[in-house]
């Protein structure tokens, strides 16, 4: 859809490595970059946007906010990090998201689902704003953040 465009794929040395094949036979092994790291010590330089799909949900709050302030620190002036996780409601409500809440507090400790206004506060403890929270399937949202200094 994109020809154009051009991304790296960042991970762990191990996910790289199995990751190879699969964006070889994609027919994007030309666009796509592969780099191995830490991105609790840092996260590849320069780019316009971070990705970050169902990886928030497994950090408690501090190391949340370590990820995406080395987001921040990277990434150009403009630029823009989206998480893709499930942005829960508030209260006491049913929700089917919330089972999975239980499930992160099992399978990472310190890991859970958030309510927007905790993706907010996140956020803004790293140095950007919330623009907009939009809804892209079930019950998943991609919340986009902006550094609070380009507004």
């Amino acid at each position: 859809a994109h020809p154009g465009m051009t991304g790296i794929l960042f991970d762990m040395p191990d996910v790289i490595e199995g990751a190879k094949l699969q964006i070889a036979s994609s027919g994007v092994r030309d666009r796509c970059q592969l780099v191995s790291g830490n991105f609790f010590e840092s996260v590849p330089a320069g780019v316009e946007a971070y990705i970050l799909k169902h990886i928030i949900h497994d950090w408690d709050d501090d190391r949340v906010i370590a990820i995406l302030k080395q987001c921040n620190q990277a990434m150009v002036d403009n630029g823009k990090v989206l998480v893709v996780e499930q942005v829960i409601p508030s209260g006491n409500d049913p929700f089917i998201g919330k089972l999975m809440d239980v499930n992160m507090l099992v399978m990472c400790p310190g890991g859970k689902e958030r309510t927007a206004e905790e993706f907010r506060t996140l956020f803004a403890a790293a140095g950007f704003n919330v623009t907009k929270i939009v809804p892209i399937r079930g019950i998943v949202s991609v919340i986009e953040g902006i550094k609070a200094t380009a507004i």
